[in-house]
């Protein structure tokens, strides 16, 4: 067996088939970056909201919510509180709701399902509120609010010892 370039047809001009071979290596090398700022940008839109993220906007919510119980009158503080708690990517509106458990309780499972289920009524107030001051930014005024409670689900729950803190959803209409 020979080692001359003859008998060897793929070894006779092998800068033009490393020259090919670079140039490919180089384009999907210079294409991968943009697929994976693709691929990330995905991913992002995709995953959900953190655990995190979720207790800080509770935090954000419950602060203003706040502030509007000692102000019920304060348009600025429902322009704040609409600006935070509408999603605009999901088209929904989010709200905390609070509920205290009693320091000593008989039956600690029982208060607690009724802490929760207190919680989620008062968040889904809010979510009634929102609702009306994205109609009107005047009417009601927190305390005086009339109708049905919207339809909400529960995407972040946190109990301790003394409370129950959730943040309901709602559709914006």
């Amino acid at each position: 067996m020979s080692l001359h370039q003859e008998n060897r047809p793929g070894w006779r001009r092998p800068g033009l088939v490393l020259f090919c071979a670079g140039l490919i290596a180089l384009c999907g090398c210079k294409r991968e970056p943009e697929r994976q700022q693709e691929i990330r940008q995905v991913e992002l839109e995709a995953a959900p909201v953190s655990e995190a993220q979720l207790a800080r906007l509770a935090g954000d919510l419950l602060s203003l919510q706040e502030q509007i119980r000692e102000a019920p009158a304060s348009i600025e503080l429902r322009e704040r509180l609409l600006a935070l708690a509408l999603d605009e990517e999901n088209k929904s509106f989010r709200a905390v709701g609070f509920g205290l458990i009693p320091e000593s309780p008989e039956s600690r499972e029982t208060v607690q399902k009724s802490t929760e289920r207190a919680a989620l009524l008062d968040g889904c107030r809010w979510l009634a509120y929102l609702r009306a001051w994205r109609k009107d930014i005047k009417k009601p005024d927190f305390g005086a609010i009339r109708g049905e409670v919207p339809p909400a689900k529960t995407i972040y729950q946190h109990t301790s010892v003394d409370q129950v803190v959730m943040i309901v959803e709602t559709e914006a209409e």
